[in-house]
């Protein structure tokens, strides 16, 4: 199975800069255990749509879309956002077009730029990473 993860830099929000954290946290966990990542090429908004995108064995697609992230807060039922789960065979319209709108962020395609490589906002801070677990370990944030 392939995964792989676009992510917003958390760089900008409601108008105001941010630090980053915990999405570029996350992103040097994942890219050091070899997870392909990309960011979001924001330019003052926040990307906030989250897709999940499971191909299963039999053929049949799981895919959840919405605005609800996917971390251990929102999924314990502290954030009521919303998010729809499908499940339709591979090759259901549906699911080659939630395919077709990913591979075009993944990849910038049909001469429109939706992202940037890891390295653009690669952070290895050590600070920002204890910090993002303190407050993904006690739940004192908004992710």
């Amino acid at each position: 199975m392939q995964v792989r993860v676009l992510l917003d830099p958390n760089k900008h929000a409601f108008g105001r800069e941010k630090n980053g954290v915990p999405n570029r946290q996350v992103a040097a966990q994942l890219h050091a255990t070899g997870v392909p990542v990309r960011w979001c090429d924001t330019r003052g908004e926040q990307c906030h749509t989250k897709q999940l995108h499971w191909r299963g064995a039999s053929g049949e697609d799981v895919l959840i879309v919405g605005s609800a992230n996917f971390t251990r807060r929102n999924l314990d039922d502290y954030n009521l956002e919303t998010s729809v789960r499908l499940r339709a065979p591979g090759h259901h319209p549906v699911m080659q077009d939630a395919r077709a709108v990913f591979e075009a962020r993944w990849h910038n395609t049909e001469g429109r730029h939706f992202s940037l490589p890891y390295a653009a906002y690669a952070d290895h801070s050590r600070w920002r990473l204890w910090l993002y677990r303190f407050m993904e370990t006690t739940g004192w944030s908004s992710f």
